[in-house]
């Protein structure tokens, strides 16, 4: 990568948050990676850190299916938590080994990012003000379901230790004993001392370190989805003003008058497609970058949706704690699928609109170069910009539709399977 310009304050579009940014480390991450090429010293330190809690535990989560009495309701019960962690490990290893691309991608955060005229930059801001705000309150909803599920798991830790080691069923069944924070299998005599403390700090660090950085990361990668969402906005704040220059030059008085504004709109339509097609550019970077990081979130969302669902309808609780954490999962797992999923549905409309934006104008009354112009542009704007998840799946709102009626079908089927 060659070395960019370190992105200051002032640099940052009207409204964005970046101050949890800066607190956990990762704003000095990407610039230093930005201006030097090199991974700097927090970013390993991240790495280390949660590869260190996240493989043992889930390692021996997969080595407990071989190890314990295991029916459905229990492998399912395993699983609620091994998915969280895993996820975890899979935004920090996207994020590490893309960090080349995603320093990159941050420069979208700029809000000089594509030419925009003085006379409009007001009302650009206006605009980046009011996108970035719905932005800062999703990531600041994510913090807090998630951290609010950290501190009421470390508060209440309602897993049984005698259900883990010897039970089945529904945990319920399963009265006194002691209790841990997660659902966990270790290969140690977890019930007595001073292994259960041990396991029991242990699962604290663990919870508060990926309770952080699952909602750091997801409210990372959903800034530069949201700003470049926001550009292409703006873009098309600049081309809808362009129709009133191409009605003006109609109806002027003299030749002169119209060849003087067609000379300004030509620079200014050859300036609007230099941007768009550098957009066009960052949303294939972006799109490649975040294919395995949309594809992994929508896949475990969908099972943590599944477990959940099928624990809460038939895991059988009555602890009012217990119903409440789950509750919480199953709002984070919303929250997170639904930031990418209305993202893109909210990318892909704001980039075809420039399409439109341009046809409604009178630019066929333009000399033959100028037509042209237009038409590139056109023709770069005709489909609109989605992430994918799978390589070739579109994400977009139907796909939030989709997830919900196939946990609802695979939670029936569970449920019969149980009968």
């Amino acid at each position: 990568m060659r070395h960019l310009a370190a992105i200051t304050d002032s640099d940052v579009i009207d409204g964005l948050n970046i101050g949890f940014l800066k607190i956990f480390g990762v704003w000095g991450i990407i610039n230093d990676y930005r201006t030097t090429g090199k991974k700097n010293f927090v970013s390993k330190f991240q790495v280390f850190i949660t590869l260190l809690l996240a493989v043992p535990y889930i390692f021996c989560q997969n080595l407990s299916y071989f190890m314990i009495k295991v029916d459905i309701q229990k492998a399912t019960f395993l699983n609620l938590h091994a998915l969280p962690a895993l996820q975890m490990c899979c935004k920090v290893m996207v994020f590490w080994f893309r960090l080349d691309s995603q320093s990159r991608l941050y420069s979208l955060v700029k809000k000089d990012f594509i030419h925009v005229p003085e006379e409009k930059k007001d009302e650009a801001a206006k605009i980046f003000k009011k996108i970035t705000t719905k932005a800062n309150l999703l990531c600041l909803a994510a913090f807090l379901v998630d951290l609010s599920i950290t501190a009421f798991s470390i508060a209440d830790p309602s897993i049984s230790v005698d259900y883990l080691l010897h039970g089945t069923g529904s945990m319920t069944a399963v009265v006194g004993g002691k209790e841990k924070i997660m659902g966990g299998w270790y290969p140690l005599p977890m019930a007595d001392w001073p292994y259960y403390e041990a396991i029991f700090i242990f699962e604290t660090v663990l919870m508060i370190w990926s309770g952080v950085l699952l909602a750091l990361y997801v409210s990372l990668f959903y800034q530069v989805l949201i700003c470049l969402y926001a550009q292409f906005v703006v873009l098309n704040l600049h081309v809808s003003t362009l129709k009133n220059h191409f009605s003006i030059d109609c109806d002027r008085k003299n030749i002169n008058n119209r060849e003087v504004h067609s000379s300004l709109n030509k620079e200014e339509i050859y300036a609007v497609a230099k941007d768009h097609q550098r957009l066009l550019s960052y949303a294939n970077e972006l799109r490649s970058v975040y294919n395995p990081l949309v594809t992994m979130i929508l896949g475990m969302g969908v099972f943590v949706l599944i477990i959940g669902v099928f624990q809460f309808l038939f895991g059988k609780s009555t602890k009012p704690m217990f119903i409440f954490k789950f509750m919480l999962l199953l709002a984070y797992q919303g929250v997170e699928v639904s930031m990418f999923c209305f993202g893109s549905s909210a990318l892909e409309t704001a980039s075809s609109d420039l399409q439109f934006a341009i046809y409604s104008s009178d630019w066929y009354k333009k000399d033959i170069q100028f037509r042209k112009a237009v038409q590139m542009v056109m023709v770069g704007a005709r489909k609109g910009v989605t992430l994918t998840a799978v390589r070739m799946y579109p994400v977009n709102v139907e796909t939030v539709m989709a997830m919900l009626q196939f946990t609802y079908s695979v939670a029936t089927l569970m449920s019969r399977m149980t009968e």
